[in-house]
């Protein structure tokens, strides 16, 4: 099994007609890592929930700009070989996987959004024949594939004091995929462009 925590590697990729993006690698202070770090058997696609509707709520739908994203996410990974749905109970996240469950006839599963543990655990059991799609959102997600030894590429601090070791998604970045698979030397990143540019 593997112990050490690896460097954290990223690789970027174009979709469609997106040109593909400039490779990019980061690696973290050892002494930031945690102490402990789960191991990664399953193929894991990490997705920002897609834009949601400005209306002062805790818990917005989403925009007709994410429906029309959460569409083209469905289009996108139809045929990736998804066998479980992951969202964090909150209706964005909810509806980013809703075209993408009635495709595939896939129901979804819902974890609470900082329920870490529930989070590492629920991935961890996953074997290495299944594909976990998560839609979260912009501190879950590089959170997520923190705990599971990658850094994301391309992160903010949001000016907190110390810094959080795996930082968050721009505020602007809806369309942004990133693809964890197992290695013999620690999980493996893709981060992939979808949908209109953002």
């Amino acid at each position: 099994m593997h112990t050490t925590r690896p460097t954290r590697r990223s690789v970027a990729l174009g979709l469609g007609l997106l040109p593909a993006a400039a490779c990019a690698s980061a690696a973290r202070d050892e002494s930031a890592a945690a102490p402990t770090e789960p191991a990664l058997r399953c193929r894991l696609i990490l997705v920002r929930h897609t834009e949601k509707v400005k209306d002062g709520t805790a818990d917005p739908a989403l925009s007709p700009a994410g429906e029309a994203r959460a569409l083209e996410f469905a289009r996108t990974f139809e045929h990736a070989g998804v066998t479980t749905l992951l969202h964090s109970g909150l209706v964005r996240t909810r509806e980013t996987l809703r075209p993408l469950s009635e495709r595939l006839g896939l129901g979804m599963e819902a974890i609470a959004p900082m329920d870490a543990d529930a989070w590492t655990r629920r991935i961890s059991a996953a074997g290495p024949d299944e594909v976990i799609a998560v839609a979260g959102h912009s501190n879950t997600v590089p959170a997520l594939a923190w705990a599971f030894g990658v850094l994301l590429p391309g992160l903010e601090d949001a000016g907190l004091e110390p810094p959080l070791p795996h930082g968050y998604l721009p505020h602007t970045a809806y369309d942004r995929v990133h693809v964890l698979t197992p290695g013999a030397d620690g999980a493996r990143l893709l981060e992939l462009r979808y949908g209109a540019p953002s």
